[in-house]
């Protein structure tokens, strides 16, 4: 499992060094999950990080730079940053559910007028996610890769800048929230060894607010994260009265938004998956490769060797049935994830999400059978 040398800076200010471990398959399925729920156009299906790792060390290092033009090298660094920084909140801070920060102010949570907001009079761009774990509470994300032989601190300190522009409040209060900025230097075993660098800085932000505010918090994150994921994977009529319900503060406009979710969830066609660590509950989603999203319907296993054949990589990326219909029902997603993160399986994000490789035969994908 490729390391890293890990430097952790808590709230406190304390600095802890160690090494940190991450599988190659938990940085390409959180790649997989950050490109559905980038804006944009969803190709690359980045699941080629182990062909460019060096086989002969144990740390996370390339066999060559990253290119060689600096702005080649600064591009795919911030890229894969951004993939490595995913993987490693979600194991090692146990963040599971993640929105991408978008022009404040961004809302979330209705009724309780919870906002993502630009802290004032700081200017510049905003960080990348505002997330949420059940053992950790909301943080605001900011994630950099780089290539600089000195170390990752200069980055890590454009980072941490970059995280402290953005607060969350909830109406005219400021919420509770962790933020973090995590900055990656990559290993290189040619043209010289060099030691690839994972450093963290944790401030916290703290306040009081009541268990109604948390949960409304809470909600609107599970909301952000399967909207995302489904308006990517072809189902944005269930996913647009989902980000609705992140805007909406009457009862009636959110009683309406309920009843279109739950009209366009029953049109839908449940997935189950067998195999060694399989979801337990059928899934909501669409196939995927390398050259973006390939169906939101099903795909015999005919097709799939077709894909196989191809080198197109097809992987069915889903959302547990139960976690789309908590979060059309308004119920928070700390029932379903409290402390998950260390159990994770394969293919697992904790929020319900799952990346499932289908270029061999361990698992099967197949429409739920209803019973009459």
């Amino acid at each position: 499992m490729p390391t890293f040398d890990h430097q952790f800076t808590d709230a406190n200010g304390v600095v802890t060094t160690n090494s940190v471990s991450l599988t190659v398959q938990e940085i390409e399925d959180a790649g997989v999950l950050e490109i559905l729920q980038s804006p944009g156009a969803t190709l690359g299906h980045w699941q080629f990080l182990g062909a460019l790792l060096d086989p002969a060390v144990g740390s996370f290092s390339f066999l060559q730079p990253l290119g060689h033009a600096r702005e080649v090298k600064t591009a795919i660094s911030g890229l894969f940053g951004r993939f490595v920084a995913r993987a490693y909140a979600t194991r090692h801070l146990g963040l599971t559910h993640y929105a991408h920060v978008r022009k404040p102010p961004m809302a979330l949570g209705g009724v309780m007028q919870g906002q993502l907001r630009r802290v004032r009079n700081r200017r510049g761009d905003m960080p990348d996610w505002v997330a949420w774990g059940a053992g950790t509470g909301m943080a605001i994300v900011e994630a950099k890769g780089c290539h600089d032989g000195k170390g990752p601190q200069a980055a890590l300190d454009r980072a941490h800048a970059q995280a402290n522009r953005a607060e969350i409040r909830i109406g005219r209060r400021r919420a509770p929230f962790k933020r973090y900025a995590i900055a990656t230097r990559w290993g290189f075993s040619s043209p010289k060894v060099t030691a690839p660098m994972l450093w963290v800085r944790d401030p916290d932000e703290e306040a009081e607010i009541s268990d109604a505010e948390r949960e409304s918090l809470e909600v609107a994150m599970g909301r952000w994260h399967i909207a995302s994921l489904l308006t990517s994977l072809g189902h944005e009529e269930l996913a647009k009265p989902l980000v609705e319900l992140t805007r909406y503060r009457f009862k009636n406009k959110i009683a309406q938004a309920q009843a279109r979710a739950r009209a366009a969830l029953s049109e839908l066609t449940p997935m189950t998956v067998e195999g060694d660590a399989a979801p337990d509950n059928p899934v909501i989603g669409g196939y995927v490769g390398r050259a973006g999203l390939l169906s939101s319907d099903p795909i015999d296993e005919s097709e799939l060797a077709v894909l196989r054949k191809l080198s197109l990589r097809p992987t069915f990326v889903g959302v547990e049935l139960d976690a789309v219909k908590h979060a059309i029902e308004g119920i928070t997603p700390r029932e379903r994830t409290d402390n998950k993160t260390e159990t994770l399986r394969d293919g697992e994000d904790g929020a319900g999400s799952w990346v499932i490789r289908l270029d061999a035969d361990q698992r099967r994908v197949a429409p739920l059978i209803r019973r009459t």
